[in-house]
């Protein structure tokens, strides 16, 4: 199957290279969620409250569609390369940017902010973590089981899909029971992991069986408008309804954690499938731009962090809102993070670090 058929793929991972930075920028200016540095004068009440939202909706789909996306192409890779030679594409493509930036880049980020030595740790990098994870996990296995299983799965009805949202729900909900939403283990947020394992095991059983050949706006259309019409507005109301009692929601036994690890499932599969159904049909094509942008993508990531707290650092000086802070740096920083990310790639492709 031809490489260059997926030109939509590289839009869509530009498009949540840059929703990361808007996600951590936000979360910057009062929005829920961790980050390096909460600016001095952050978003409150109402406008809080609706960052905050969309944090939740972000949450409940970009990083899974990055693991989608990545099983999606990665059989391309193993299979053009052979087990040895994509083993050592992916320590190099992703072992040493991690190491770099878990050793060096994040305690010298914490110092910048702090002026203490920070320690070594994965940050925003835990998604590359994972994928080396999960991809050669993927190598070995096709290594060594000759007898491969039987993925050869119809494209996915209805019943399919409520299961899959249904099985995953269930599964956050019982792994937050130990590992609530903001907990951590080895640097990882356990209980977002059953999306992330499921959506990256629907990439590799989606590209055995060809399904980005097969969908549609048609299909994808009635999810998505689940997911807008009436996910989003559950949210809202729910969220409203407990807004004293915010913990509730990331795990336990109560209502309000089992409704958010059911609501999230719902999310993610209407806004993956409709942006991959909408993409197809819609900007599968050439667009140098984009395709150079997408290359960078991933410095882009790795980078984003360092040039998210230098904008929030300067755009603190500035007498205007918040709000205004935040789109600035948004405005300013996206560009500038895609500049700094390709001369990341060209310093690094000196010593031979492919990103």
């Amino acid at each position: 199957m031809n490489r260059t058929r997926f030109y939509y793929l590289d839009l869509l991972r530009v498009f949540l290279t840059m929703l990361v930075f808007y996600h951590h920028s936000a979360v910057a200016f009062g929005a829920s969620g961790g980050w390096y540095y909460i600016s001095k004068e952050t978003t409150t009440g109402l406008t809080q409250g609706l960052l905050s939202a969309s944090m939740g909706i972000d949450q409940s789909y970009f990083m899974s569609l990055f693991f989608f996306i990545s099983a999606y192409l990665m059989p391309f890779s193993f299979d053009r390369k052979g087990m040895k030679s994509f083993i050592c594409d992916r320590l190099n493509r992703l072992g040493i940017p991690l190491l770099i930036y878990s050793f060096l880049v994040n305690p010298l980020l914490i110092y910048w902010i702090y002026g203490v030595w920070g320690r070594p740790g994965f940050g925003p990098m835990w998604f590359v973590f994972t994928l080396l994870i999960f991809e050669l996990s993927y190598a070995v296995y096709r290594h060594f089981c000759t007898k491969r299983l039987a993925l050869n799965w119809k494209y996915p009805a209805i019943m399919g899909i409520l299961l899959f949202m249904l099985m995953t729900g269930a599964a956050a909900f019982l792994i937050r029971l130990y590992v609530p939403v903001g907990s951590e283990v080895l640097g990882l947020q356990l209980g977002f992991f059953p999306l992330y394992i499921s959506m990256y095991l629907l990439g590799i059983v989606a590209h055995r069986n060809h399904w980005l050949d097969k969908i549609c706006v048609k299909n994808a259309l009635p999810w998505f408008l689940i997911a807008i019409l009436c996910g989003i507005p559950s949210l809202l109301i729910v969220m409203s309804s407990f807004s004293e009692q915010m913990d509730l929601f990331s795990g336990g036994w109560n209502l309000q954690a089992l409704f958010y690890a059911l609501w999230e499932p719902v999310m993610c599969v209407g806004i993956c499938y409709f942006l991959l159904a909408y993409g197809k049909a819609h900007w599968n094509k050439p667009m140098p731009l984009v395709q150079k942008l997408s290359t960078d993508s991933y410095a882009a990531y790795f980078i984003h962090p360092v040039i998210v707290v230098g904008c929030v650092f300067i755009m603190e000086l500035l007498p205007v809102s918040p709000l205004m802070r935040l789109a600035l740096v948004c405005v300013v920083g996206i560009p500038c993070c895609f500049v700094a990310a390709r001369v990341v790639r060209l310093m690094l492709g000196k010593v031979g670090v492919k990103m």
